[in-house]
C-alpha cells in the first residue's frame, strides 16, 4: 500500500505565511478513487474525526492485509483551515461561506482559488463523501442528504451508508454554489452527510459513519469484498415530504423534554420556552405527527420563528 501527503494548493498569506490545503492518500491496486472531505465550515468538527479514524483503519490494514485496498482512498481534512483556526463558519477576512464559491475560479478571491482547486483533485472520483456537522445551534441524528435530481446514483450509496436518515431533497432545498451539488452536476457522485453540533465531536456517531464508509467503498470495489464490517449495516429512514418543521412561537429559552433521535406521539411535548424574568412557561412545543425527532435545538436561546427541531413522520422505509 502506497501513502502520501500531497498539498493541492498554497496560497500566500500577507506576513510571510502560506496556506496550504493538503489530502492524505492511500492507494492499493488499480481500483476506483474515492474521497472524504471535511471543515468547510470552521466551526465543524465532526467530518475531521472521521477523518482521523479512517487513517486509523487505512494505517492498520495497511500493517495487516495491504493487498484489500484496491483501489485509492482520499482524505481532506480540513477545506477551511483560516475557518478551523479561528473557531469562524466562514472564511475569515472574506467573512463568506466556503460552501457558496463552489465550482470556484483559479484566479479569483481566495475562497473561490480554494474551491477550484478542490473540484480539480476530486475530478473522476467514483464517490466523494462530504462530511458536515450543524451550526451551533441545532444538533442532528446521523444523515445522509440527497438531491432528489441525482437519487437515481445516489440512493443505493446512501442505503448502504450506515445512516440513522436518508433526507431526499427538493432542487429549492438544494445550493448550486455548494461542493455537493457541483460534484454530482459534473457527474461524480457525492454524498452530504450531516451529523452532530458545531464546535463538538460525537464519537459514537463517528464509529456509525464509519461503518457505513467502509461498506459503501467495498460495495464500489475499494476494498476487498471479503473484509469484514466492524458493525452490521442498519437500515435508513426516508425522509421525502413527510418532515415537519418545529419553530418557536416566542422568544425566551427552549428546554428539550426529550433526546433528538426519538420516537415522538402526535401531542408528545418536545419541550417549553421559558422566560428568565417569568415564572410561567411562555409556550409548549409538542410533536405535531408521530415520527422521528431527527434535528433538535442546541443553543437554548430563542426568538419568535426560530426552529427547535424537524419530526419525520410515521418513519417509513424503501
Amino acid at each position: 500500500m502506497e501513502k502520501r501527503l500531497e498539498t493541492i494548493i498554497a496560497l500566500e498569506l500577507p506576513y510571510r505565511e502560506t496556506l496550504k490545503i493538503q489530502r492524505r492518500v492511500y492507494r492499493g491496486g488499480s481500483g476506483p478513487r474515492v474521497a472524504v472531505t471535511s471543515g468547510i465550515h470552521g466551526d465543524e468538527l465532526e467530518g475531521l474525526y472521521v477523518c482521523h479514524r479512517l487513517t486509523v483503519w487505512l494505517e492498520e490494514l495497511g500493517r495487516t492485509r495491504p493487498d484489500a485496498l484496491l483501489g485509492q482512498v482520499e482524505l481532506y481534512p480540513g477545506l477551511n483551515p483560516l475557518g478551523l483556526d479561528t473557531l469562524e463558519r466562514n472564511v475569515p477576512v472574506y467573512q463568506n461561506d466556503l460552501n457558496r464559491y463552489f465550482p470556484g475560479h483559479p484566479g479569483g478571491l481566495l475562497p473561490q482559488r480554494i474551491a477550484a482547486a478542490v473540484m480539480d483533485h476530486l475530478q473522476g472520483a467514483a464517490l466523494v463523501l462530504d462530511v458536515h456537522a450543524s451550526n451551533i445551534y441545532l444538533r442532528e441524528i446521523p444523515q445522509v442528504r440527497v438531491d432528489r435530481r441525482f437519487s437515481d446514483a445516489l440512493l443505493p450509496m446512501a442505503k448502504a451508508l450506515n445512516m440513522d436518515l436518508i433526507w431526499l431533497r427538493s432542487p429549492a432545498q438544494v445550493l448550486d454554489t455548494s461542493l455537493a451539488y457541483n460534484l454530482n452536476q459534473r457527474g461524480e457522485p457525492c454524498l452530504l452527510v450531516e451529523m452532530g453540533a458545531g464546535m463538538g465531536l460525537t464519537p459514537a456517531f463517528t464509529e456509525q459513519l464509519l461503518t457505513g464508509i467502509l461498506a459503501v467503498w467495498r460495495q464500489l470495489g475499494v476494498l476487498a469484498p471479503e473484509l469484514e464490517l466492524p458493525a452490521p449495516i442498519q437500515q435508513a429512514i426516508i425522509a421525502d415530504d413527510n418532515i415537519h418543521y418545529l419553530n418557536a412561537e416566542t422568544s425566551g429559552l427552549f428546554v428539550p423534554a426529550v433526546a433528538n433521535g426519538s420516537l415522538m406521539a402526535a401531542g408528545q411535548p418536545v419541550g417549553h420556552i421559558v422566560s428568565p424574568f417569568e415564572a410561567a412557561t411562555l409556550a409548549e412545543v409538542c410533536a405535531p405527527a408521530n415520527g422521528l425527532l431527527f434535528t433538535l435545538r442546541e443553543y437554548p436561546l430563542v426568538y419568535e420563528g426560530s426552529l427547535l427541531g424537524r419530526i419525520v413522520a410515521t418513519p417509513t422505509t424503501k
